[in-house]
């Protein structure tokens, strides 16, 4: 079942995800060289413990309309024991295997260039929740150690065109900003961390939707809501099953 109309993504709209990006990534580059900020999952002493216990923690930062479009941040974190920030990073950088990976949410994954730690990558992804978004994406990815313990990973989307009817003889790609609007831009922001006889990770993932229709809030609210946690969830444990089989 589809949103009740098409949605058009409109300049003031990018530029308002825009706008809290530019915010968020300043914020973020203060607290990737902080010497006791750096991790949100030592931030609480419960959390800590059970993500070290094998729990993924995520937790809603924010959501808030912009003109013609909604942005939802998640966070979340997990524990990676016996791993080394040299494995993740030749994990995460194996990306002709993501559509093993990330299956079945990615898929048709390739990389369209790489100089040294920049990559620019191309994936489909496929999201399910009552309804069905898939987008062809590009993501300009880039790695950036911040100390022999610490890593951190830029992923931001450069594309994202929904497809309709996939896997038909009638697939279509829409042009940028068509469709029905549930993904329009996507953002993840990784930090790592080696200490404690593993690496702890943890990923801010920002998405840019379309706004909730008039009198469909209750029914589409939530679907876009859940489409960014749930794929934070999914990433995390995703990531977290190619380390261990890395070894």
């Amino acid at each position: 079942m589809p949103p009740a109309a098409n949605a058009a993504l409109t300049p003031e709209t990018k530029a308002g995800y825009q706008k809290y990006i530019a915010s968020l990534e300043l914020h973020l580059t203060a607290q990737n060289h902080s010497e006791g900020d750096y991790l949100w999952i030592d931030r609480d002493g419960h959390r800590q413990q059970s993500v070290k216990n094998g729990s993924i923690a995520t937790e809603h930062v924010n959501s808030f309309s912009v003109p013609g479009g909604m942005i939802q941040h998640w966070i979340g974190g997990v524990f990676l024991p016996g791993a080394t920030l040299a494995q993740i990073e030749q994990v995460d950088q194996d990306y002709a295997d993501y559509g093993k990976m990330y299956s079945p949410e990615i898929t048709q994954p390739k990389v369209l260039s790489h100089q040294g730690d920049h990559f620019v990558v191309t994936y489909r992804i496929t999201k399910k929740n009552f309804l069905t978004a898939v987008m062809d994406t590009v993501h300009a990815i880039d790695y950036v150690p911040v100390s022999s313990h610490r890593l951190t990973i830029q992923s931001r989307s450069e594309s994202v065109r929904e497809v309709k009817d996939p896997g038909t003889p009638s697939e279509q790609v829409l042009a940028e900003g068509d469709g029905d609007g549930l993904l329009w831009a996507i953002n993840s922001y990784w930090r790592m961390q080696q200490r404690d006889g593993g690496v702890y990770v943890e990923c801010e993932a920002i998405t840019l939707s379309r706004s909730v229709p008039f009198g469909m809030g209750a029914l589409i609210d939530p679907i876009l809501r859940s489409f960014a946690e749930e794929s934070l969830k999914m990433t995390l444990e995703a990531k977290r099953r190619a380390v261990e089989s890395s070894r």
